[in-house]
């Protein structure tokens, strides 16, 4: 989904520190304020246990609700109900030399990709108003450019709090009818947080939060098109936001076999993790960077995980989940399915069609789905114009409900539609944001089909 991939770069974007010309700094701008944001102690857990438990990859979180208040230009702004969103990764850096560099704010756009400008507004002891400028080259249509200034805590257990104050988001040109937005009073919030684990090594944690309400004709259709973003935006902000810290303080990790898509046994160690974080939301796995070793060709896929915790018994979810047939009715994108079940293995031919208004797309794909056990399901592009897609999907008890694991990962290719192929030169940019592409879609699809296999699978079971 191209549409997705800048999606959910601009909401990164728009969540990492960016430029206001020559404006002023208000009184309430520099005045005492307490963040809200929960740190990782207030989930439960302890940052060696997670180290431990998730090694080299970056795991994503939903924190229970909360009711929060955070200044702005009228006054305090109170929410109800604000679900932030943690990312959490283990670096091979000291907890202390990780904050320093959090705290340099000026250095910023060394550690994000697309900030061009980074500088240091406001300086009142432990308070500081930053600026910074975000630039993304859309191909054959015009610069977006991110304009904004960040009210930043350090706070005194180390972490770094930021709250957006005011900003500008246009383009160089009125692209697709208007694609210019005031970011003056828009909600975002977020926390930094290092932790040591021991002297050489620390976790880093992002939480993130937000209740943006774009204004632009562009950003309306959007999320009138894709209102699950919503929910997933947070997912995609806290992932690209830890991880173009994570990748500059960790080894790739040197594969010499193709990766079999991650399930309930490769991601042992972090269940209970998913077990627990399931309860408020989505738990995602992101794999660690790869490296050829010299007997390889080509570098493998790196998977996304989703675990998603469903109101209903494991056979019921697997059996609604597998309704291949009714699959147009729950993912607006795929037009038709010509389903070929021959038992253990249903070969599908999908039709799919997807964008908004002029940025639009269509490709075929065919998609083989093999069951490998009774509780795992592994597809794999045969045909079509993805030069690779490939996946599982398990279903495990979880006392009266279902932890549905499903991962995936895919490379686009020189086949793929136009329109994929440009948004797969914007995404280039930042080096992992074909993996944050590929999870957005994963998420979107989850928030749609959570709901749907509920209450069919109910249905199905009442006496």
């Amino acid at each position: 989904m191209p549409l997705l991939r800048i999606v959910s770069l601009l909401l990164f974007l728009l969540a990492s520190p960016v430029a206001l010309a020559a404006a002023k700094i208000a009184p309430w701008m520099m005045a005492d304020w307490e963040n809200p944001a929960p740190h990782l102690a207030d989930a439960g857990i302890n940052p060696k246990d997670v180290a431990d438990s998730i090694g080299p990859r970056l795991m994503l979180f939903s924190h229970a609700p909360r009711d929060i208040s955070i200044p702005g230009t009228k006054g305090a702004r109170r929410f109800s109900g604000a679900r932030f969103v943690s990312a959490v990764a283990k670096v091979d850096l000291p907890a202390a030399t990780l904050r320093r560099r959090l705290q340099d704010f000026a250095s910023y756009k060394s550690l994000f990709p697309m900030l061009t400008q980074s500088e240091v507004m406001a300086l009142d002891a432990r308070k500081v108003v930053a600026r910074y400028r975000v630039e993304i080259p859309l191909p054959a249509l015009a610069t977006v450019t991110v304009d904004f200034r960040i009210r930043h805590n350090i706070e005194t257990d180390g972490s770094v709090s930021a709250l957006l104050l005011d900003g500008r988001a246009e383009s160089l040109i009125a692209m697709l009818g208007g694609m210019t937005d005031e970011l003056a009073d828009q909600p975002v919030l977020s926390r930094w947080e290092a932790l040591p684990i021991d002297a050489r090594r620390s976790v880093l944690v992002f939480t993130y939060w937000d209740r943006i309400e774009l204004k632009s004709f562009f950003a309306r259709k959007l999320m009138e098109a894709y209102p699950e973003l919503r929910v997933v935006g947070p997912y995609m902000v806290a992932a690209g936001a830890a991880e173009a810290v994570h990748r500059n303080f960790v080894s790739p990790q040197q594969v010499n076999q193709d990766i079999v898509p991650p399930g309930v046994t490769s991601l042992a160690g972090a269940r209970y993790f998913m077990n627990e974080l399931s309860r408020n939301g989505a738990v995602v796995f992101l794999e660690p960077e790869m490296v050829l070793a010299p007997t390889l060709k080509t570098t493998p896929l790196r998977y996304s995980s989703v675990a998603t915790r469903l109101r209903t018994s494991p056979a019921a979810a697997r059996k609604q989940a597998t309704q291949y047939a009714q699959l147009p009715t729950v993912i607006k994108e795929i037009k038709s399915v010509d389903v070929q079940d021959r038992g253990q293995q249903v070969d599908l031919g999908l039709d799919v069609s997807a964008g908004l208004m002029m940025l639009r797309f269509s490709l075929d794909l065919d998609v083989r789905n093999t069951w490998v056990s009774p509780d795992r399901l592994e597809f794999r592009r045969t045909r079509g114009n993805l030069a690779q897609l490939r996946g599982a999907s398990e279903w495990h008890a979880l006392g009266d409900d279902t932890l549905m694991l499903t991962s995936a990962a895919h490379e686009l290719g020189e086949d793929a539609p136009l329109l994929l192929r440009l948004a797969h030169r914007i995404v280039d940019s930042v080096p992992y944001g074909d993996t944050l592409g590929g999870m957005a879609a994963q998420l979107v699809i989850m928030e749609r089909m959570r709901p749907w296999i509920e209450a069919h699978a109910n249905v199905s079971e009442a006496p």
